[in-house]
């Protein structure tokens, strides 16, 4: 079997030599591949995929991440070429469909909310007046890029001026406004993170002294979490309706006993959950891409 981790690093990153590692202790052919060398052909021939001026004969990839995209149609790239490997009949972990989804922020908080799974108020528009209102009525909002991750590029906003500010500056560079309602944290949030349809870890982040984010990335730390039944629920409805194999879902804790999804992130780091609960994903994300491509 021949797998292959994908991401657009020069060299394989923590995460990736993590999975390499795992597939190779499974006997698994592994090898790392940097997505933008990775070619779609089509034509007489079928579909053919190639690294270079090479042909690769996968069963299943893993994809860490699609890069840096600069351009609409390098996105467009990128993802044709995972519904390619999808066509030619290659496992595709996370499937293309889910990780636009999971990417899109907006997307897919819109169609948890549409499946009636709890997430915070949301507003996503181009009217700067709109962004100053959603303040005015929730006191403190959250704004986001509709694509990012690690928690760079958000702002907590409680100020109708402030808020005016960034979302023109936004606007100005040609990018959306999501504005979210703040929710109430115990200084904290929980990542749980889900491989197949099963939960395996969960770690609560905690956010350092005086700050709001969470996210490992920016200094928060990691403690074991318990998932109860209600939170096993919304967890696994979210990766039913965004249709991930593997996911880190985020979700915070309400002041009134709660839960909010906050995000779920189809390529998510694990290093922060692994020293808090002892468990690594990589081994587990290894067999169920195995099971996946033996079927």
């Amino acid at each position: 079997m021949n797998v292959g981790v994908v991401h657009e690093a020069p060299r394989p990153t923590k995460s990736s030599m993590e999975l390499l590692k795992a597939f190779q202790e499974l006997g698994v052919n592994a090898k790392y591949y940097r997505i933008s060398r990775l070619s779609g052909a089509f034509g007489e021939k079928g579909l053919t995929i190639r690294y270079g001026k090479h042909v690769v004969h996968l069963d299943a990839i893993v994809v860490r991440s699609l890069g840096s995209i600069m351009t609409t149609e390098q996105l467009l790239k990128r993802i044709g070429l995972l519904r390619e490997m999808e066509l030619k009949g290659i496992v595709v972990v996370n499937p293309s469909e889910a990780f636009i989804k999971a990417r899109d922020k907006y997307t897919s908080l819109l169609l948890l909310s549409k499946n009636k799974v709890p997430v915070p108020d949301t507003i996503v528009t181009e009217d700067v007046h709109v962004v100053v209102d959603a303040v005015k009525e929730w006191g403190t909002v959250v704004i986001k890029p509709i694509i990012g991750s690690l928690g760079f590029g958000s702002v907590k906003v409680n100020d109708p001026d402030i808020a005016y500010r960034v979302a023109k500056t936004l606007l100005s560079l040609g990018h959306p406004v999501y504005v979210q309602r703040y929710i109430e944290k115990p200084g904290r949030d929980i990542r749980v993170f889900t491989v197949g349809k099963r939960i395996l870890a969960a770690a609560y982040r905690i956010a350092p002294p005086g700050q709001w984010k969470t996210n490992v990335a920016q200094g928060a730390i990691t403690k074991p979490a318990r998932v109860d039944g209600v939170l096993e629920d919304i967890v696994l409805r979210v990766v039913e309706v965004l249709s991930l194999e593997y996911a880190g879902i985020d979700v915070a804790e309400a002041p009134n006993g709660g839960y909010y999804v906050l995000e779920a992130n189809v390529a998510p780091l694990w290093e922060g959950l692994a020293k808090a609960t002892g468990v690594n994903p990589a081994k587990a994300i290894a067999r169920h891409v195995v099971e996946l491509a033996r079927r």
